[in-house]
Formats: structure tokens, sequence, C-alpha cells
């Protein structure tokens, strides 16, 4: 390994993603989390984002600071404890004069109906509780960076899918059940379009951007297929490749709250259901400008890794 540490503050499946990559490289890497897990091959550290100090202390060797941690899928633990996430990492920024890369997804945008595409420049009027969060975090980000001089860069995703992917909504709610052999069960409008973030591409979209020193202090979409699919296409690809029933069965929004009433996830989805319900096409083309020879994985391949890494060899 060669190079500057790059810390990565968050080890799911974007974080892991984002070593991965780093070692290809041979960029020097290492991921940082509450509790290490065991069996990585990748070098680990112990530290709470919401410890000043010890985020201080882990970030000390470091060149840049990634942040893909996700917090517990509640909007109560979402403001109180992402601005002090976001804090603590502005303040190890300044003081070892860290480049900080933050993972982001887009329940900023609005107002409902959203302009299509999504691009970058898009209003930010979110319609839901989590999407505020984002949007003030973001907000003291850019900050940050026009103010005290911090160099900052935002890149989003759309609903991500790919090897792996457990905590999203495409697995959770149908392709969970697909692996059963039963029928996907879909939160929203199956015959919308809506785009997906590839993870692979996303950790791979996500170094080329920390590497570039041009793209700080401004706010980037990943690299995301298009045309984007609508979300029953892209289970048929699914249910094709392991053999489940073709169909898709729409919980209609009285039976979601009922169900949030036993299933604290349900409750908390209904707020972000309006990105099912219309059209929700993510543009990454001001990326692809800047990076034209990157290949974005099509959908047909990309799912079929996914489901590969479900199912034993």
């Amino acid at each position: 390994m060669t190079g500057a540490l790059h810390l990565i503050v968050g080890d799911g499946v974007i974080g892991r993603a984002t070593a991965a990559e780093l070692a290809r490289r041979g960029i020097a890497h290492a991921l940082a989390s509450r509790t290490p897990s065991p069996g990585l091959a990748t070098p680990q550290r112990r530290v709470d984002a919401l410890g000043a100090d010890a985020l201080l202390a882990a970030s000390a060797d470091a060149s840049h600071l990634y942040l893909t941690l996700g917090l517990p899928y509640d909007s109560r633990v979402w403001e109180r404890d992402w601005p002090r996430v976001i804090e603590n990492a502005i303040a190890a920024a300044r003081r070892h004069g860290l480049r900080l890369v933050m993972f982001d997804n887009a329940y900023g945008y609005g107002p409902v109906p959203l302009q299509q595409p999504i691009r970058e420049d898009h209003p930010q009027q979110p319609p839901s509780r989590k999407g505020l969060v984002r949007k003030a975090i973001a907000q003291r980000l850019m900050q940050a960076a026009q103010e005290d001089g911090v160099p900052v860069l935002v890149a989003r995703a759309s609903d991500f899918y790919g090897p792996d992917v457990r905590g999203a909504l495409l697995y959770a709610s149908a392709i969970e059940r697909q692996l059963q052999g039963k029928t996907a069960q879909w939160l929203g409008n199956p015959d919308r379009l809506h785009s997906y973030t590839y993870v692979p591409d996303a950790a791979r979209g996500l170094v080329e951007l920390a590497l570039d020193d041009g793209a700080y202090g401004q706010a980037w979409h990943l690299p995301t297929m298009a045309p984007a699919p609508t979300s029953r296409a892209l289970l048929k690809i699914s249910a094709r490749l392991l053999g489940a029933p073709q169909g898709v069965q729409v919980l209609p929004g009285a039976m979601q709250a009922v169900l949030g009433l036993f299933v604290p996830i349900l409750r908390e989805l209904r707020e972000i259901r309006y990105q099912h319900e219309q059209d929700f096409v993510f543009s990454s083309e001001r990326f692809m400008q800047r990076c034209p020879g990157f290949r974005i994985t099509p959908y047909e391949e990309g799912m079929a890794a996914m489901l590969r890494s479900f199912r034993p060899a």
C-alpha cells in the first residue's frame, strides 16, 4: 500500500465496498466503527463517531475521512445524532487537515412532485423529517467548506442494490420473499420509473471523486445506470433469475400504516413512500461528464451479482 491513509467511518456495504476499491488501487485505508467486524481482511479501528475525541484520535494519521455510516432508521435518532457526527467530522478535518467525503442519499430533495430527472441543483424542500436532517447536514458541510476552507464533498446515491445489500427496500420488501419462492411485495407504485445505484459503482465513484481535488466544495451524484427501469421490471429480472413468481403484490398505504404499528421500519418508511409513488429518475450525467471512461454496471448484471451473494455457491 502507498500514500496517506483513507479512513472510512462506517463498515456497512458502502464502507466495505469503498475499502475494496481503495485496496484495488493500492491506497492505504482502514474501516472504523463502534464494533469492528471479525474476519475482515481490511484494517479496522474502533471508534464511535458520536465521540469527538475518539474521532480525532482515530483520524490523526489520515489524509481523507469518509462518512459512510448509517444511523438507526428512526427520525428521532437522525435529528439527535447526525448533527453531532457532522460537527465531530468537521472538527477532525480542521484539526488534521483532512479531506472530508460524505456519502449521502437523495432524501433532501423536494418539494413533491420532484423535478425529473433529479440533478444536483434540484431544490431542497424535503417533505420528510429524515429529508430535513439530510438537507441540514449537507448545508453544514458546505458552510464548513465555504467559510472555513475545509475540503468537503458530498456524494449522493439513489436507492442502492448489489452484493450483500439487505438494508434496502428492494431486498426487504421484495427480493427476500423471492428467495423464499414467494411473490414480491412493494410499497408504492412498481410501474413508476426508479433509478437504483449499484453499490460497487457507488464505491468506485466515491473514490474517484475523493482523489480529485477539483471535486471538493460541491455535491455530486454517484454513477447510476440510465435509463431508469421501473421497479416491476427490475423485480422481473430477479424473479427470472431465482425462478420465483413473476408478480408484484402492492401493499396499500392503509395496510402499511397498520403493519407499521407492529413493524417499526415500515412506520419509518411511510414518510419516503412518495419516492416510489412517482417517477424517480436520478441523473449522474455530471459525474459522467467528468469521468467519461467510467463503466456503469447494467441492471441485469448487477442484479445477478446481488442474487449470487445471497445463495450458497
